[in-house]
């Protein structure tokens, strides 16, 4: 008879013991496979936010003099903890380069001022301070209005902050700490790497800084012309940047090479976690071991009375090897079906796509087919090694 096929009646007979058995592998496979669906999964939201922007903004930061350690793109200006010494006149000269490889420059400034609808009243927003060329370079969109280089610009949170769920905001009054303002327009709601925006406020760069008395702002946001002129953009940028400021206290970092940095960060973490999971593993390999060593306990007399019918060594071993391999790859298999109802459902609730990969499936099968034979390949050399004689006696 098939080796296979009487380690299937074996399990078949002991369904409740099998499955408990398996149980280990079915917890270690769905979390080694369900970690890295996931971050396979954010990686490429991640990559696909940013191919949505092709790739071609380029920020300016503050850094270390002589040092130029990059600062936090986007959305993170006055975050880092290097003193800017960046100047509207710095985003001045760079747009008057008039190079056909840079398309916008905008300055960014945190300012550090509470926005109310009321003279000192404060509702937790973000005001930044910018110009009218950021908003297409980070593709945000107005449901209403626009930046006019005199009024408020909200995120449409921030707007629902200030004012409920009124509509046709332009013309209210808002107030940057006791300066009166009027908004000028409201932004679509943002998703993905942009949604930042949906909290903050957006003023003028040179009254937000006359209002908190700043001169110098956090950083200088750069469009290129497209993703092939991006090199040449950065060369532009950083020569009119060495020119003024020649102890090189500023950075110059593409967005590119943020998201390397970011895949880098999601793989390190996926891996990491992805090893304690695989701790559960090699405890299910045990627990296989330890019921196949049973196994072989209680089934001494079958053992003798195949020998004694001419079955050799070698059949005995296969025949239990293929009974531990056999519950591996089960609870492996229903292990990664669950992974994948796991993933499809917390990347739905989460917003990004995630399933199973080609190569997590993979890992799995792997995983579990070398836990079968690791760890069954004791009992079942047990099992071959036992006399056909001291089987028989065995009650």
């Amino acid at each position: 008879m098939n080796a296979f096929t009487i380690a299937l009646d074996s399990i078949w007979s002991h369904r409740l013991r099998s499955a408990l058995t398996a149980l280990g592998i079915v917890i270690g496979v769905f979390a080694v496979v369900t970690l890295i669906s996931l971050g396979s999964g954010v990686r490429s939201y991640v990559s696909g936010q940013f191919k949505v922007f092709g790739a071609t903004l380029i920020t300016v930061s503050p850094a270390t003099p002589g040092q130029g350690k990059p600062g936090h793109p986007r959305f993170g200006p006055g975050s880092q903890n290097v003193p800017s010494s960046l100047t509207l006149g710095d985003a001045q000269a760079i747009s008057r380069l008039h190079s056909n490889t840079i398309a916008r420059v905008a300055p960014v400034a945190v300012i550090p001022a509470p926005m109310g609808t009321a003279p000192g009243a404060t509702s937790g927003l973000s005001v930044i301070g910018t110009s009218a060329a950021y908003f297409p370079a980070e593709q945000l969109k107005f449901t209403g209005g626009r930046f006019n280089g005199s009024g408020v610009v909200l995120g449409s949170k921030a707007a629902v902050a200030l004012f409920g769920h009124q509509r046709h905001l332009e013309g209210r009054t808002v107030y940057l700490g006791k300066t009166a303002l009027t908004v000028s327009g409201v932004l679509k709601a943002s998703t993905g790497i942009t949604s930042s925006a949906n909290n903050m406020a957006f003023v003028p760069v040179t009254m937000g800084l006359h209002v908190v008395g700043l001169q110098n702002i956090s950083e200088i946001l750069v469009q290129a012309s497209s993703d092939q002129s991006v090199n040449q953009a950065v060369s532009a940028v950083t020569g009119v940047m060495n020119h003024r400021h020649p102890i090189r206290n500023f950075s110059v970092t593409k967005d590119t090479a943020f998201l390397t940095t970011i895949n880098k960060t999601l793989s390190t973490i996926t891996t990491f976690l992805s090893g304690l999971a695989a701790i559960s593993l090699l405890v299910g390999g045990i627990g296989i071991m330890n019921i196949m060593l049973v196994t072989v306990t209680e089934r001494f007399r079958e053992i003798g009375i195949r020998k004694a019918l001419g079955a050799r060594d070698g059949d005995i071993l296969v025949q239990f090897l293929a009974e531990s391999v056999l519950l591996s790859l089960l609870g492996g298999a229903i292990g990664v079906g669950l992974s994948a109802i796991a993933s499809h459902v917390i990347g739905k609730v989460a917003g990004f796509p995630a399933g199973l990969t080609v190569g997590s499936v993979g890992l799995a099968i792997g995983f579990s087919l070398g836990v079968g034979i690791v760890f069954g390949v004791l009992p079942a050399l047990r099992a071959s090694r036992l006399m056909p004689a001291e089987a028989l006696r065995t009650e």
